[in-house]
């Protein structure tokens, strides 16, 4: 599905792959990362509930609804542990009525990050995990690894399999 930013869906041939769990590293918070993820959230949010796992601040309702996200499909998760995160982001990536799912974790284990990629595959959602900037990377298919640029975000794409690609920048 495109990101609805034709140089990312280029670095990513085509745009995001469905039924993987894609992991986004940013610096610091606030540098445009949940902007990124907006217009494909909008076009889920159409057809599936969109679940967020642990976000650290509030969705903002107005900004949600000016990029078009169906407020009614959104469901915010705030677990008191992390095992009970782990267990609502499995839940949504195999639920047959969730778009997508986007999570943050402070630390995962790698079995933890690996039992969700395969939740993600199983249930053929979108999947995003925003993990910090410091935490050891996970095995995962895509990593996003972002940074504040003049221009917008300058992100570096790493993948398991596949060719490397030079970092870009999305102006937002």
């Amino acid at each position: 599905m495109s990101t609805g930013f034709p140089a990312l869906d280029q670095g990513l041939g085509g745009g995001w792959p469905v039924g993987v769990l894609t992991e986004l590293r940013a610096g610091r918070t606030g540098i445009g990362e949940m902007r990124l993820l907006l217009p494909v959230l909008a076009a889920l949010s159409r057809t599936g509930r969109l679940i967020w796992v642990a976000p650290p601040y509030g969705p903002y309702a107005p900004a949600l609804v000016a990029h078009d996200i169906a407020l009614d499909h959104l469901i915010v998760v705030r677990p008191r542990t992390h095992k009970e995160a782990l267990w609502a982001v499995s839940q949504g990536l195999l639920s047959p009525t969730v778009g997508a799912v986007v999570s943050w974790f402070g630390d995962i284990r790698e079995q933890e990050f690996r039992a969700l990629q395969r939740h993600a595959a199983q249930g053929g959602h979108w999947g995003f995990c925003f993990l910090p900037w410091g935490l050891a990377p996970q095995p995962s298919r895509l990593r996003l690894i972002l940074e504040s640029a003049p221009e917008g975000v300058r992100i570096t794409l790493a993948r398991k399999a596949g060719r490397p690609v030079a970092p870009l920048v999305v102006a937002l």
